[in-house]
């Protein structure tokens, strides 16, 4: 049953009940009827996406990717997945900046694949340190210096050392200072600096997090008897 049809069947229920059930019943919300059929349809909607993403027409993958990056279904990821290796750029960046901001671990690998591949556009490029960066996967940490090892513009090269600083990985910390040491342009220079700082705050937040509370319920252990 389509929405449409939906909608007019609770209608005209909603009309034939009132002579006898009171009006304060009668009422249904808007919100009450989506949350209602919601549920049942939430299946079909996510395949609906993805015939669109399959689809020929890289307008219709455009608009079945920007589906999938505001779905809640787990699968969404699987296929924003699949539409980063588009050949259309639009629906490439598209899927890149969904994974970042579904924080989607399972596209780390591949973004980095696509990362070190030569016919990669420079700005895709950006966008997907950028993704690595929102991910924040330590499994990109590595990649990414050695990424920044390469003859890379200052676009490029920041965009790079600012992932690093939200990924966050304290291993990243000493080659963050070598860079600090021996860059010469001061911006560079000083989002390295400020990436070092990132990472600290974030293992200090974690050092907190982790910590136990000092007083518990169980009572002490007994004291052993000496032998």
């Amino acid at each position: 049953m389509t929405r449409r049809a939906v909608s007019l069947a609770v209608l005209v229920a909603a009309a034939g009940g009132l002579t006898s059930v009171p009006p304060a019943r009668a009422q249904i919300s808007a919100d009450q009827v989506r949350q209602r059929y919601d549920s049942p349809t939430k299946g079909e909607t996510i395949y609906e996406f993805a015939r669109q993403i399959d689809s020929e027409d890289a307008s219709e993958r455009l608009k079945g990717v920007k589906s999938m990056s505001e779905s809640t279904d787990p699968k969404a990821v699987e296929y924003l997945v699949q539409a980063l290796g588009d050949p259309d750029m639009r629906v490439k960046a598209k899927a890149i900046d969904a994974c970042g901001n579904l924080r989607a671990a399972d596209a780390t690998p591949v973004l980095i694949q696509q990362l070190f591949l030569r016919g990669t556009d420079p700005e895709v490029k950006q966008r997907i340190l950028a993704a690595l960066g929102k991910i924040g996967d330590q499994r990109a940490s590595k990649p990414i210096e050695e990424y920044l090892g390469r003859d890379l513009d200052h676009a490029t090269r920041g965009t790079a050392i600012y992932a690093l600083g939200d990924i966050g990985d304290p291993v990243s910390i000493e080659f963050l200072q070598n860079i600090e040491r021996t860059e010469p342009h001061p911006t560079i220079k000083r989002i390295a600096r400020e990436a070092q700082a990132k990472i600290r705050h974030q293992q200090a937040m974690r050092q907190t997090e982790a910590k136990q509370p000092l007083n518990t319920f169980l009572p002490p252990d007994p004291p052993q008897p000496q032998r």
